[in-house]
């Protein structure tokens, strides 16, 4: 980001994680090559046609809003006559619901919540993706973005602004002056931890306190071993109830998150500091002097909690690389959020899919990426759109996973995420045993 202008856009980036990604064998971002293909362009709406509104709802406002604007303006640029009128909502989950309920849908909505439409296509309220914009998602999108957009194998969804959770934060100066290099293996970042031990600043630092969500920030680590240690079909199962908290697949993640998080001599104040400490709070502490903790697992949103000071230097400041590969012979699946843009029955005019098909080219990713605190999955974008080395690092990271999952705990049943949050907090601080949470959250599994 340049200064605060671009520190604000960040911020941006905290609902869409929190609501809730090809090829390349090795996933470290700092070493996957970008690949630049020829991307298509839908031919613009000829005056004459029937053209019009297309009226969208979303969830963002504020510096989004004014983004995606700009995402339109290029739009309607390419195609005159046609307008496009966005609007945004604090409410859009009820709003969205009355409104379809009420035989009043827009004629696009923008869904950060990957069940929201999935209830809806199954409902029939859902158009499918026709042949052009399907062409679009296949030439400019790695394919799991594609099956990401799916319900019940089909497509609906054309991703746009995405983001990617499984990130280690470190503070860059302090890290470089120590020595330290950026491990691309698990087994790698395991033997810097121990290194890092050897300092007397602990390697890690955590904290999962969230309110009424608390224990969240822990389920984002379980999730992120566990597509790291076990086939997305295991993943898949796993969120869809089809296989319990206590099988040794599932377990197996909690134990090896149990070999940072329990020892007092990996984590800054031990278990207990993790349960009583907000998540915003650990980030800021990688920037204490001396600093209380060397690294940091967060989503793309955690530079909004560092302190202003470095959050004006960013580039120079902060390092950032993505959880290595635990099981080296699995393919690199990104835990991934994003918004997918659905077009409703009766909704399919000219107009509205030529601003779908639209939103899968390069050119709508400009505007927005050079504003800074997005990022897209676009095959073929031009990563110095980007203002900071940070995001292009992302991208570039996003863009070549060959896999993607949404949030686990997002997906599942409501009284099994809420058992999985209490779980979490319960086991770090030490109120149950690892069995005795894996059972609880058990209890809570919906009958097959």
């Amino acid at each position: 980001m340049q200064n605060r202008r671009f520190v604000l856009m960040f911020a941006v980036l905290f609902g869409a994680l929190v609501l809730a990604a090809c090829g390349g064998a090795t996933p470290t971002p700092q070493v996957i090559e970008r690949q630049v293909v020829v991307t298509a362009t839908p031919e613009p709406v000829e005056a004459g046609e029937d053209i019009g509104k297309v009226f969208i709802l979303g969830p963002f406002r504020g510096p989004e809003e004014t983004a995606f604007n700009e995402v339109i303006a290029v739009f309607e640029e390419q195609n005159p006559g046609i307008d496009v009128i966005y609007s945004g909502t604090a409410e859009f989950e009820t709003l969205i619901t009355v409104r379809v309920e009420a035989g009043d849908p827009p004629d696009i909505a923008a869904f950060p919540q990957p069940g929201a439409v999935a209830k809806f296509a199954r409902e029939g309220k859902l158009v499918p993706l026709w042949d052009e914009a399907l062409a679009i998602y296949d030439q400019n999108y790695a394919p799991a973005w594609k099956e990401l957009s799916s319900v019940d194998g089909v497509p609906y969804g054309m991703f746009h602004r995405v983001n990617a959770k499984g990130w280690i934060w470190y503070n860059k100066p302090a890290f470089e002056a120590a020595g330290f290099e950026v491990p691309t293996t698990w087994e790698e970042l395991m033997a810097l931890t121990e290194e890092m031990k050897q300092t007397g600043i602990a390697p890690w630092c955590d904290g999962i306190e969230s309110g009424a969500a608390t224990g969240w920030k822990g389920t984002d680590w379980i999730e992120n071993i566990m597509l790291r240690t076990q086939p997305v079909e295991v993943y898949d199962q796993w969120v869809a109830h089809e296989l319990k908290f206590s099988s040794p697949e599932v377990k197996n993640a909690w134990q090896i998150l149990e070999g940072i998080w329990m020892d007092p001599e990996l984590v800054y104040g031990g278990p207990q500091t993790i349960a009583l400490t907000n998540f915003r709070e650990p980030a800021a502490w990688l920037f204490d002097d001396p600093p209380k903790c060397w690294l940091h697992m967060q989503g793309s949103f955690v530079t909004n909690f560092f302190p202003e000071e470095v959050q004006a230097d960013l580039d120079n400041q902060v390092g950032v690389f993505m959880m290595p590969p635990i099981d080296d012979s699995l393919p690199f699946t990104l835990e991934v959020g994003g918004d997918q843009y659905v077009v409703f029955q009766g909704k399919d005019r000219p107009e509205v899919r030529k601003f779908i098909e639209f939103l899968g080219t390069v050119d709508s990713v400009e505007p927005w990426a050079k504003l800074g605190g997005s990022l897209f999955p676009h095959k073929g974008q031009d990563l110095t759109w980007y203002p900071t080395k940070l995001e292009r690092t992302m991208a570039e990271a996003i863009t070549g996973a060959t896999g993607a999952r949404f949030d686990g705990s997002d997906n599942m049943d409501s009284a099994v995420n809420l058992a999985f949050w209490k779980g979490i907090t319960d086991w770090v601080s030490g109120n149950r045993t690892l069995d005795q949470v894996l059972a609880d959250i058990d209890a809570t599994l919906p009958t097959q």
